[in-house]
């Protein structure tokens, strides 16, 4: 049972430091873009990093038919990021990755999905692909306008976060360190139950 225990801790343990760090840049440059707009493999433990350089723009989950709109209940949104010109630190927003499932994301700031300002995780690469989700994005009649929505929720395929902004990356290392010390300690507080039985 011991050896066992320790196994399944082990591959665990394993899984949580073999976590990446994916980051992504919100409307960099002024333009009306995340970049990189894809992210074709993320798996469970891994961060989506939004950081948001220019515009008032958010990382809001929408849906592949209706890349336009935020997903109603659910879904996650940064919230709006305003970032001042002068600005040398820059709003952030994590979104933990729990599986391999697409996740479809639009800036919701007005008139910006509507001209491909949209990003997604793990899209497939066939039948409901990227492109297509732009193209569904860039097709739409009405754009995002609702800003009183919530802005942190569970998603289908992906966990939100508290948006917070560090900054730096001595920041944002320091908090995915927490983040899987956090892990660590709870799978060896599972592993040593499993002995104890």
């Amino acid at each position: 049972m011991f050896f066992k225990s320790l196994a399944v801790f082990s591959a665990l343990a394993a899984g949580l430091a073999n976590a990446v760090v994916h980051e992504v840049t919100v409307g960099g440059g002024g333009a009306l873009v995340f970049t990189p707009n894809q992210i074709a493999v993320a798996i469970k433990g891994d961060v989506i990093h939004f950081t948001f350089k220019t515009l008032n723009g958010t990382a809001t989950q929408s849906s592949f038919d209706k890349p336009c709109e935020m997903i109603p209940e659910g879904g996650f949104d940064s919230g709006f990021q305003a970032v001042d010109p002068a600005a040398t630190s820059f709003p952030t927003y994590d979104l933990p990755i729990n599986d391999t499932t697409p996740v479809w994301v639009v800036c919701r700031q007005a008139g910006h999905c509507k001209v491909g300002m949209v990003f997604a995780v793990n899209a497939p690469t066939k039948n409901m692909t990227f492109d297509r989700f732009m193209a569904n994005a860039m097709s739409m009649s009405m754009p995002m306008t609702d800003s009183s929505a919530p802005t942190a929720a569970s998603a289908t395929g992906a966990a939100a976060s508290t948006p917070r902004s560090t900054g730096n990356a001595a920041g944002r290392t320091v908090a995915l360190m927490n983040w899987k010390a956090m892990g660590a300690v709870a799978l060896g507080i599972l592993a040593g139950a499993a002995v104890v039985v």
